[in-house]
């Protein structure tokens, strides 16, 4: 669950932020992280939709996880023990003959089920957490140009020393109180 929320929050990040990327102009940032924290340092419609599309999707995680699980104490049991000869040397083993017949089945229903769950997460973020993102972009946008900022740029953790040693302005903090007070407008 705590993957689909940081996907889910870092998939704000409109533009990658890097430390080359950074201009002269005045540049202005503000933290994802914070911006999906329960208020008042965030903003509750999107922390609501991203615990919506977690909800949605838990069952499928769980599944997958259970499958991972199987699969890997298969493979423990498969795995052939080290032997040794009389002396305690190490007696080389020959090649085994590959995966079980029911560790590729295990191998096929995850993929599949991985493959659903990527699909389906797709579609339900764009469903739940999209429309959200795109009253919070625009809200940002109209937020920053309003306080002289050349542009703002969604950040993660990751992006924060580049965007500070370039000069970025960090406006998550009154962004989000605007924000409460006036929505995307």
């Amino acid at each position: 669950m705590r993957l689909i929320l940081l996907v889910a929050g870092c998939s704000i990040a409109a533009v990658s932020v890097s430390a080359a990327a950074q201009g002269a102009a005045a540049s202005c940032y503000i933290q994802v992280p914070k911006l999906v924290a329960a208020p008042p340092g965030g903003i509750e419609e999107l922390g609501s939709a991203i615990r919506k599309l977690d909800e949605a999707l838990r069952p499928q995680v769980e599944e997958v996880n259970r499958l991972k699980a199987a699969l890997d104490r298969l493979q423990t049991a498969n795995r052939p023990q080290q032997e040794v000869d009389e002396n305690g040397a190490p007696v080389e083993r020959t090649a085994s003959e590959g995966p079980s017949e029911e560790e590729q089945h295990l191998r096929a229903q995850l993929s599949a089920r991985q493959d659903q769950l990527k699909a389906d997460y797709t579609a339900r973020q764009a469903e739940l957490v999209g429309p959200v993102q795109a009253r919070i972009s625009q809200g940002a946008q109209t937020y920053g140009n309003g306080r002289g900022c050349a542009q703002v740029k969604m950040a993660r953790t990751t992006d924060l020393p580049g965007l500070q040693s370039a000069g970025a302005q960090d406006i998550t903090a009154e962004f989000v109180t605007w924000y409460g007070q006036h929505g995307a407008t």
